[in-house]
């Protein structure tokens, strides 16, 4: 019956003439909010929020068929379903069926450690939510030889031989990594299908868990580190059992797992840049168990602490290229892909624990900045590291200027084994928290994007569906429209970015006046009809962040997306295959520009240039890109590609060159394979600082007994100072891995000169790695084509951190030749020679 028909059966005429002239909704009360939840709000009685005695959660993620992505979002899906990702199964040997561990009833057999649950993971949820059967088939073959695998004790996954993994994960009797991270998949089967088998399953492992001693429980390395994975799963469980006697042992279990974790609470507890993205905010999640500040507080100031040292960058994260290095933060440097999805994940979690609408725009920035450029647009190749500034993605390997040798900017689906596996839950997880349930039983829209939420909201639990139309973040204005079969009276929620300074809102176009906050939420309290409206327009202005840390360079903004110099890019194919091949990109236009600013109104000296929607939904490609910069530049022709084939590090702005202006374009950042994202600043004609170009290698020709693979004798010669012998910014010269024999070094010169001593500056990278100081060394020169002995040091003559240095009689010679006796458990290796000559 409609709410006019039983007014009619009520009310007299005049009474009911009056009050069907109103409108039947309550009247819209808008309010500006910092979280979504107060004291006095009750939990959501309709989706499994914390339960008591945890704190109740701000927000809480739907289930998987809850929400149904559309526009630019479900194309990446269907993208990654039809790319590598979706076929890894055919490509990556640690997906082989055959004498698999993850198969196996009793856990034995290959490839037991992360792969398999890494990819699980991503490729099951993108199948739920493209709706692919035959990807959804194959999904469950894994997830039913997960259950099948559990012991009569509650331990499941691979054991015994069939669980060691490829690398030193733990000394330890058990590694629960991978175990983790099968749990996510268990949990998003469950939340897809309601199977219960996984809330028995679950139960028995963490009652296992709970049984194992303190001494043996989450050893180091990777569990260690990672456990908050772990209690997050814990928590999953608690809020779905009604079982006291198992709710009890669920909370003793998440304090134990607290307790073993590492120590994330007193400070970032290690600098492996997955590890950060991945555990930063784990004390937060404990959180809503201890209520203490200090665990609440964490997450924040772990977030801080990295970016003051490592983030000074656009695109959302910081210069980790494997390890965070010391004096390593230019924008150069670069980050995991895999990094990049698991602090996205971080980002939504602590969105649901704390409700703080800074997380939602951090997740954001890399997910629109950082993560679509890691991958070729068609999504059937990776790269394993991406960085802000990056000219050149070939094949070549680019130690030490990156951490990690080999070719790991190479756009490869065979390749980069832990992000070509894990890299994959990265837009559907995003694409499920597009929406989240709120306490008082309402809804709150997360991520603007184009998409259909269907879900249970008011008192009675009716059922709400909200379609998103939006282009964002591309285009300003979000149009909500809402259908339900009768009124429901809820609050909703809209995310008012820390950008926005002039939010516009309107209600079945009528405007809304609310005293606007960047970085709150509006909050409406209405009841809402079918048929109702709303209209969010969220004004993008061009602005500019200044990077003081990074030589006063500049990033430029619009919105949540960065900008950055349009590079032509060149594809050849490199590797692979011919059905999955890989590819090198390398630069077809000048790439090394400072941006002429105009320092009486800096975001005035760019132009907005709209361009049509990609017809292929593919915004993140330099062509379909739907919105543009055009600004002005300035060559700066000392900037190159260093020896690693790197954009040399950034100098001082403002920048002194006498090059013409030229305008430019700049394109969103994720759309940028290759791009310039912090640029110099061009200083006026006849100001500013020159740039200084890098060292002249020696002309020398350097020969070695041995040279390992990722070292080169050259570095000997480059004229480039360490600062330590543990200094890896710079580039040396190892033996590595030959230990306790005698090597040899040799430097033959253009023309014959005087010598009358020589220097050398010794790699050594205790306590932690394999190489030391020798135990002597003895240096020869070559008179008449034989060696002479020049000098010879003993242990009392050789030292770190400095440089050691023989001296002789004046000698006519055209090559020297260093001999080393390395130690007996140790390599050695040079980061630097210097010849004293008459």
């Amino acid at each position: 019956m409609k709410p006019s028909e039983f007014l009619a059966q009520q009310l007299p005429g005049y009474v009911l003439a009056a009050l069907t002239a109103l409108p039947m909704s309550l009247p819209s009360a808008v309010q500006v909010v910092p979280v979504p939840a107060d004291a006095v709000v009750p939990r959501n009685t309709l989706y499994p929020g914390n339960r008591a005695p945890l704190r109740p959660n701000p927000l809480i993620k739907l289930p998987i068929a809850s929400i149904e992505a559309r526009g630019w979002i479900r194309r990446q899906l269907e993208l990654q379903s039809a790319g590598f990702h979706g076929h890894l199964n055919e490509i990556s040997s640690f997906l082989e069926r055959e004498n698999n561990s993850w198969l196996s009833p009793d856990g034995q057999g290959d490839h037991g450690w992360e792969e398999v649950p890494y990819w699980l993971k991503g490729f099951a949820d993108c199948a739920y939510l493209t709706g692919s059967a035959g990807q959804i088939a194959e999904a469950r073959i894994w997830i039913e030889a997960a259950l099948a695998s559990q012991r009569a004790d509650g331990f499941f996954g691979p054991q015994g031989s069939g669980a060691i993994s490829t690398v030193s994960s733990t000394e330890g009797k058990y590694d629960l990594w991978p175990n983790m991270v099968m749990l996510k998949c268990l949990q998003s089967y469950h939340e897809f299908t309601g199977d219960r088998r996984i809330l028995d399953f679950m139960t028995r492992y963490f009652r296992w868990q709970l049984s194992v001693p303190e001494e043996d429980f989450l050893p180091p390395y990777w569990q260690q580190q990672r456990a908050a994975d772990n209690l997050w799963s814990v928590y999953w469980l608690y809020n779905r059992i009604d079982d006291p006697a198992l709710s009890t042992d669920l909370l003793r279990l998440a304090a134990k797992i607290h307790r073993h974790t590492a120590d994330w609470t007193g400070g970032v507890a290690n600098w492996h840049n997955v590890n950060m993205t991945q555990a930063f905010g784990g004390p937060t999640f404990f959180w809503a168990q201890s209520g203490e500040t200090r665990h609440r507080d964490a997450a924040e100031r772990n977030w801080n602490t990295i970016r003051e040292a490592f983030g000074h960058v656009p695109g959302g994260l910081f210069a980790g290229d494997e390890n965070c290095r010391p004096g390593l933060f230019d924008p150069r440097q670069a980050v995991e892909t895999c990094g990049m999805a698991e602090m996205m994940f971080s980002c939504e979690r602590l969105l649901a624990v704390t409700g703080d609408l800074v997380w939602a725009a951090r997740c954001e920035d890399v997910a629109f900045n950082s993560l679509p450029a890691a991958l070729t647009s068609d999504l059937r190749a990776l790269r394993y590291l991406t960085a802000p500034n990056l000219a050149v993605s070939d094949a070549s390997h680019k130690a030490p200027g990156f951490q990690n040798g080999g070719p790991m900017l190479h756009m490869n689906p065979h390749l980069h084994r832990c992000c070509q596996h894990n890299f994959g839950h990265a837009w559907p997880y995003f694409a499920e928290h597009l929406w989240m349930a709120t306490p008082g039983n309402g809804l709150a829209l997360i991520f603007p994007a184009e998409s259909r939420v269907a879900a249970q909201a008011g008192a009675a639990g009716a059922e709400i569906r909200i379609e998103t139309l939006t282009r964002y973040p591309f285009d300003e204005t979000v149009e909500l429209r809402l259908e339900t079969a009768v009124p429901v009276a809820f609050p909703l929620f809209l995310p008012l970015p820390g950008w926005c300074r002039s939010p516009q809102l309107s209600i079945n176009g009528e405007t809304q006046d609310f005293a606007a906050q960047p970085g709150h939420w509006i909050r409406i309290d209405r009841t809402w009809e079918s048929g109702d409206s709303i209209r969010l327009k969220l004004p993008m202005e061009v602005s500019l962040r200044t990077w003081s840390q990074n030589h006063d360079c500049v990033s430029v903004d619009r919105g949540p997306l960065t900008f950055s110099l349009r590079i032509e890019e060149r594809y050849e194919q490199s590797g692979g295959t011919d059905s999955w091949p890989g590819w090198e990109i390398h630069p077809a236009s000048p790439w090394n520009f400072a941006l002429v600013i105009d320092p009486s109104h800096p975001a005035g000296s760019f132009e907005t240039i709209e361009r049509p929607w990609p017809a292929g939904n593919t915004p993140f490609t330099l062509d379909g890109a739907p919105v543009e910069l055009l600004a002005r530049g300035r060559r700066v022709p000392e900037w190159q590609l260093d020896r690693f084939g790197l954009v040399a590090p950034l100098q001082a702005s403002p920048v002194s060159t006498g090059e013409p202006e030229e305008v430019i374009r700049l394109v969103p950042m994720g759309a940028a394979r290759l791009r310039i994202s912090a640029f110099p600043v061009a200083a006026p004609e006849g100001e500013g600082h020159a740039w200084q170009s890098p060292p002249v290698p020696q002309p020398w020709k350097v020969t070695a007994s041995h040279c390992f693979e990722l070292d080169s004798p050259t570095a000997v010669a480059d004229r480039i100072e360490p600062s330590s012998s543990n200094d890896q910014t710079v580039p040396r010269f190892t033996w590595w891995e030959r230990k306790g024999s005698t090597e040899w070094i040799v430097c033959e010169f253009e023309k014959v000169g005087s010598l009358r001593g020589f220097e050398v500056y010794w790699f050594d990278d205790g306590p932690q790695g394999g190489c030391r100081i020798p135990k002597a060394w003895r240096l020869f020169a070559r008179v008449d084509d034989s060696w002479k002995p020049l000098a010879e040091a003993g242990p009392s003559s050789i030292s770190t951190d400095a440089w050691n240095r023989l001296e002789f009689p004046e000698v006519r010679t055209s090559a020297v030749r260093l001999e080393a006796d390395l130690q007996e458990e140790y390599s050695g290796g040079i980061l630097e020679f210097r010849l004293i000559e008459e």
